[in-house]
Formats: C-alpha cells, structure tokens, sequence
C-alpha cells in the first residue's frame, strides 16, 4: 500500500522583482536562509513559522542596511558596551522602523513578534527591551463571526466528503487550519461523544475535544474514499498532501462560491472564532471554553481527575451542539449519545434558536416584530417603544 510523506519544503519558485527577499538579495548577495544567525533563529520551528520569518525579516534588515550576522555581532558589541546609548541602539531602529509600518498603514503585531524572536532565539540575553513601545493595536479589517446560516451554506456547497469533513471539523471544534493539515487517520475517533486530545501544532498546547456526530459522519464518509491505515496523513489533494496553506484555500474557494465572499473579515479562521462565539453564547464555563479551544489551560487538575474533566466536556459540547450542528437530520433520527429527555431538551434548544434567528432577520430588515410577552410589552411602553 501506498505511503504517503508529508512534504516538508516548498519547490523553490522566482521571486518577484519588487518583493523584500529579491531586494535583499540584491543588496546583501545571499539568500536570507544562508545566515547562520537566521538558521539559529528558525531552528525547531515548524515549517509555517519559518515561513512567516522569510517572509517578513528582510524588510527589516533592509531598513537597518545590515545582514543578520551583522545585526547580531553588533548586538553582542553594544550589549557589552558602557554607553547606555548604545546598549539601546536597536530598540530605537525597531521603534523607527515600526513607525514606518503604522504610516504604511501594516499590521505590527507580526512583524514586531519575527524581529524579536530573531533577537531571543540566537540568545535570550540579546532579546530587544520593547515594554514601552507604543503602536496602533487596533485591527485594521474587522473580525467577523459566522453565524450558523452561513456556515450551513459553506456545508451545502461543498461538493466533495474532503471539503465538508474540513468545514465541519473547523466549525464544531474551531482548530486553525495548520492543525488540520496535521491531522492524521485515527487521531478522531470514530463514535460521537468520545474524548481525543491532539497537540496544536503553532503553541504545542493540549487540545482537547468531544467528537461530534457531523464530524463523525463526514469523517466515515471521507475514510470511504481515503484508504489507508492509521498514522498516515489525514488530508489530500490532487497535487499530494494538504498543508496549511491548501485547507485554507478549500475554505476559501467555498466562501466565494456560495457568495459570501463580500462580507469584510470573513476567511477560514473566522470559523474558529464562530465555534468560540458559540460557547460564548450557551454560557459554558470560562475554562471548560479554553480548554476546548486549545488554549493555556490546567483543567484536568481543576476538575480533580481525568475522568471528570471528561464529563465536563462532554456536558459542554452536547449543551452548544444545537447552536453548531449543520445536519438536519440528526433532530430527525435523534442523537447519538443522548437520552429521551434529553433528545427533547435538545430539541427545545434548536426551536428557540432558529425563533430567535427568525426575529433577528425581521428585527434587521426593519420589520415590526410583535412578541406576546407581558413583561417585555411593559418595558417597551415606559420606554416609550411602543403605545
């Protein structure tokens, strides 16, 4: 049977004539990569993280004018130096060259966080003082969340199990896209309600999650046509292994096709915050939310033991499962995992979720809405709402 080896590098490409790595190598004569100084910084570095450091360091080091050997034997120099104005020389530069991508109108926090993790991974000693560094944080496209509707029409259109395991799986546990694509076969279980912990691969945090039945159900599908034995690589396309950057563009290409792509914010990681959102809004607790999010967090000691860590979860996810599912038919044939009541208490979830979803849509195309409830009615008349 066939192996398959996840690729680890890219096939090397031409660069563009405007782009940072082409003007840095014009100027400094060598590929950034060949410095031993970058080769420390980006040593044990998974594959997308180096790549934002190629990405984004050679316009820094064109704006100081030195080559990253330099840059750090002149750290080393000024570190051991008794003139505090030159112990402080490349946190004047990195503040000036961040001002220049405010005024460019860039985002910092990405580039601010490369710069020092070149400073710090050659030595934490030469790690850059920057606690008083002051920069617009706001973001500058705004965040959207999806509701459940317009994931829904992601899940419809998706043509293939491939794309709507990929859907289904970002939605209802909310893992970024890098650790998709390091998915292998057997790391989800197969049965509904059933405990998994994986590794994320940018924090190396615990993440840890309840299967679900639309998860579960898309994964038996796909696993018809993905032969293969367990440790091997979950996802593929046509031209070899899914990475990152390939479960992002499958995201994508389904945001444009059922034509959502207008709306500002919304990419493939917005499905993460949309499953955030939505332990959010069942109100489950602050930690159980992290802990499912794959966050810094030490819930298992909390809980006192594994096995109650395990219910609490499972609590958690069956409570927001109504607020995220994305089969109809599993209120039809009832849920795996769930006992008569509550089947029916779930349903009476999905019932006010979809009456509340009604009346937001009236309420935002400025129709009037009437609701039989004595209480509201008497607030809206002392506001004045309503006569």
């Amino acid at each position: 049977m066939r192996k398959f080896i996840r690729k680890k590098e890219t096939k090397p490409r031409d660069l563009k004539p405007n782009c940072g790595r082409k003007q840095f190598l014009d100027k400094f004569g060598k590929p950034i990569e060949e410095y031993e100084s970058f080769k420390r910084a980006t040593e044990g570095l998974n594959w997308s993280t180096q790549k934002t450091y190629r990405r984004t360091l050679p316009a820094y080091f064109l704006f100081l004018g030195e080559d990253p050997d330099t840059v750090i034997n002149n750290r080393k120099k000024d570190l051991t130096d008794f003139d505090v104005t030159l112990n402080e020389r490349y946190e004047r530069k990195t503040k000036a060259y961040v001002k220049l991508l405010v005024s460019r109108n860039i985002s910092v926090v990405g580039h601010l966080g490369r710069i020092q993790g070149f400073f710090s991974n050659n030595s934490h000693r030469l790690s850059l003082d920057l606690k008083k560094l002051k920069y617009p944080k706001a973001r500058k496209t705004r965040k959207y969340s999806p509701c459940n509707d317009d994931v829904r029409k992601l899940f419809a259109v998706a043509d293939c199990a491939r794309d709507k395991l990929i859907v289904a799986l970002m939605y209802e546990h909310g893992p970024a896209p890098v650790d998709v694509a390091a998915l292998n076969i057997g790391d989800y279980p197969l049965e509904p309600w059933s405990y998994f912990e994986l590794s994320r691969s940018k924090t190396g945090e615990v993440w840890r999650g309840i299967s679900t039945p639309d998860v579960c159900e898309c994964l038996r599908n796909y696993l018809v046509i993905r032969k293969g034995i367990v440790g091997e690589p979950l996802f593929f396309s046509r031209e070899g292994l899914l990475n990152n950057a390939g479960v992002s563009v499958v995201v994508s290409s389904l945001i444009k096709k059922c034509g959502l792509s207008g709306i500002a914010g919304f990419k493939p990681t917005s499905l993460r915050d949309g499953f955030e959102d939505n332990l959010a809004d069942a109100e489950i607790y602050h930690k159980t939310k992290e802990a499912l999010m794959g966050h810094t967090v030490d819930i298992e000691h909390d809980y006192g033991g594994f096995d109650k860590m395990v219910k609490r979860l499972t609590e958690a996810m069956k409570k927001v499962y109504p607020l995220i599912c994305l089969s109809n038919s599993v209120f039809d044939v009832g849920l795996a995992g769930l006992s008569a009541a509550d089947l029916e208490s779930v349903r009476e979830i999905a019932a006010d979720v979809a009456m509340y979803r009604e009346l937001r849509d009236l309420f935002k195309a400025g129709k009037l809405v009437h609701v039989d409830d004595p209480e509201l009615n008497k607030k809206l008349k002392e506001k004045g709402k309503i006569s």
